[in-house]
């Protein structure tokens, strides 16, 4: 069985994107399009090798999704990769960082992203 990512965005392009990266690392896709169908989807599946979480998105925006995640007991180590596309880190405050937790502009292109990707899994990058 293939390994799963939770790709959470409300902007369909992005996670048409995010989908190709992640099927080219053979991960299933997931996918949310906000921050409350995300956590719904992980209360009733923790699952997942990786989760892709946008910062704007609409009923809760990606850092309260990581909030939650971080705080619970089956969802915490999961490594996540916050993505944005703003070009200045000022979306970034008040993110908790740790060695769990990457960022992604999504306009650095499809190789950055696949090479956030396989870091956030472990995996060599080719």
């Amino acid at each position: 069985m293939s390994q799963r990512v939770l790709i959470a965005d409300d902007d369909h392009d992005a996670r048409v994107l995010w989908s190709a990266v992640a099927e080219t690392e053979n991960l299933t896709v997931v996918e949310a399009e906000d921050g409350r169908q995300a956590i719904e989807t992980l209360k009733a599946d923790t699952d997942f090798a990786l989760i892709i979480l946008d910062v704007n998105m609409p009923y809760v925006e990606g850092y309260e999704v990581l909030k939650f995640i971080r705080e619970d007991e089956n969802l915490k180590d999961i490594p996540v990769i916050i993505s944005t596309s703003d070009r200045t880190t000022r979306g970034l405050l008040g993110i908790p960082v740790d060695d769990k937790t990457a960022f992604i502009n999504k306009a650095s292109g499809l190789d950055n992203m696949r090479r956030g990707v396989a870091n956030a899994l472990g995996r060599a990058v080719t």
